[in-house]
């Protein structure tokens, strides 16, 4: 259990250097009355992260054995931990882009909402996994923990949403997460059906570098945000 939690830990630390770099940008923006340039960096922002880290929690679900086969060399440590670590990578790519209505209300100075849907969550969340656990194990508990932030994403954070910038959220959903995770997951499921075989750990982590570069292309192909900063940057080199 703690071996797929921290592994699925990693993909919050790949999303964190983008939300230290846009909260001050944000703020300066908000203070300079540039509404309309915030909310065009908010969304740009989210489709960033969806595109590195969300690819990266739907690559670990997808390769959560032959991840963990390469890191331990342990066949059945990788048979045994893979379920929890799918759960808890799809959860974290969640939680990944669920942390942006906090960006917003850091910028506007009111973290108000913040605080109340943490609160609830604790809430929720403690109770939910003692008894998940309890009852189902580790993989329970991983139920709990993917479900509770896929909840929290589409409802919580739709409130909130709602409540700073009306009319926001579900273009906010479908344009910068929904269109770039689906066409991820599709991608990647389809390779999964193949069968490939890794009998090594060389083998597996070349199975996973593998699908992590195309997990990649897929995401940014798919985001309407990195296919523009491409042109931008394909027609400034000409």
């Amino acid at each position: 259990f703690t071996l797929a939690v921290l592994a699925a830990s990693g993909i919050m630390v790949i999303s964190g250097p983008i939300s230290s770099a846009i909260l001050p940008r944000m703020s300066r923006l908000h203070a300079e009355g540039k509404h309309n340039e915030l909310i065009q960096l908010y969304n740009n922002a989210t489709q960033l992260v969806s595109v590195i880290a969300g690819s990266a929690s739907i690559v670990i679900a997808f390769s959560a054995q032959p991840l963990l086969y390469a890191w331990t060399g342990s066949s059945e440590i990788a048979s045994q931990t893979s379920p929890i670590l799918r759960l808890y990578a799809i959860g974290n790519g969640f939680l990944a882009v669920s942390a942006f209505p906090y960006y917003l209300q850091y910028a506007l100075g009111n973290l108000r909402y913040h605080l109340i849907g943490n609160a609830v969550m604790v809430v929720v969340l403690i109770p939910a996994i003692i008894v998940a656990a309890t009852y189902f194990g580790a993989v329970g508990a991983g139920y709990v923990w993917l479900s509770v932030n896929g909840l929290y994403m589409v409802t919580w954070v739709g409130y909130v949403h709602h409540k700073l910038e009306p009319g926001l959220h579900w273009g906010w959903l479908t344009k910068n997460i929904t269109s770039i995770y689906v066409p991820v997951s599709l991608v990647l499921g389809v390779v999964s059906m193949v069968g490939i075989e890794h009998p090594t750990r060389l083998a597996a982590l070349v199975y996973v570098v593998g699908l992590s570069v195309l997990a990649l292309i897929v995401g940014i192909i798919s985001s309407s945000y990195m296919r523009s900063l491409i042109k931008i940057r394909l027609s400034g080199s000409k």
